[in-house]
């Protein structure tokens, strides 16, 4: 929690901070006309950063955040919707790596910027664990293989429905259909007694997933890995997640072996009312 911090020579009295801070805890004095917060305001605060964002003369700060510790938007920044449509639809699932590491500063740069993804409430609840050594992440993977042969045997309606049987004998000779042989692993986990953390989790991955095409690195979805990492406790304990935290979606990453020339036919399933 932040108290705002108003800076009455920049302020040119616009009401924009008022109109945009989520909380409501910004008000204007009746006297002066200058903004300023309500009882008890730095311990209902967000920690967004509307007010710091919306104020075009940088007259709000909070405690946690100054405002020129804020990169600056053009406003004649606007890529396009071409680009954008062409952008989104491009990506690719892609489950065939090339057997090339990749770059831990590349790996943080694709992370600082996903932090940036909406949260619930601005809870920043995201936590994420990166594998990037093969044989820790052969030892996770083996893990999910041997959920699923007990699945067989516990469960058979749901191995068969899953096609635990085929998944594991292709891990027997060699194929991995689990995790494709992706050189980096992200977990994404969070405090699984906020009920943002799960949304939260899957919209920063979703970010993520896009934002690595711009790094030349590909992702798919590790549906499995979650799936199991949710269920089964040895699997849980050997991503050492603390108690309070849920698993709310796995990430492989790297770089493709494939390129893509065309873009399959999608529609969207709309009802209008």
């Amino acid at each position: 929690m932040s108290a705002v911090i108003i800076d009455t020579e920049k302020c040119k009295k616009d009401k924009l901070c008022v109109l945009e801070c989520p909380m409501k805890i910004i008000i204007l004095n009746s006297d002066t006309g200058i903004p300023e917060t309500i009882h008890n305001a730095e311990n209902m605060c967000l920690d967004c950063g509307h007010c710091i964002a919306v104020c075009p003369y940088g007259a709000l700060s909070l405690t946690s955040m100054k405002v020129e510790e804020c990169q600056s938007i053009s406003q004649n920044f606007n890529p396009g919707i071409e680009i954008i449509e062409y952008y989104f639809k491009s990506r690719r699932s892609i489950r065939r790596f090339k057997n090339k590491t990749v770059e831990k500063e590349k790996l943080e740069k694709l992370l600082d910027i996903t932090a940036y993804a909406p949260t619930g409430h601005n809870s920043r609840t995201v936590e994420f664990i990166v594998y990037t050594q093969k044989e820790e992440i052969k030892k996770l993977t083996e893990h999910v293989i041997d959920w699923m042969q007990l699945m067989i045997s516990s469960s058979p309606d749901i191995g068969k429905s899953m096609h635990f049987d085929m998944i594991t004998k292709a891990w027997a000779s060699g194929v991995d259909v689990v995790m494709h042989n992706a050189p980096v692993v992200i977990v994404a986990h969070g405090n699984k007694n906020n009920p943002n953390t799960p949304t939260s989790c899957t919209i920063a991955l979703a970010h993520l997933e896009l934002i690595a095409q711009a790094f030349g690195l590909g992702c798919c979805w590790a549906g499995y890995f979650t799936w199991c990492a949710m269920a089964y406790p040895p699997l849980r304990k050997a991503l050492s997640i603390p108690d309070d935290n849920g698993i709310y979606g796995t990430m492989l990453t790297g770089y493709p072996i494939a390129k893509y020339y065309r873009i399959p036919r999608r529609q969207a399933l709309v009802e209008w009312r």
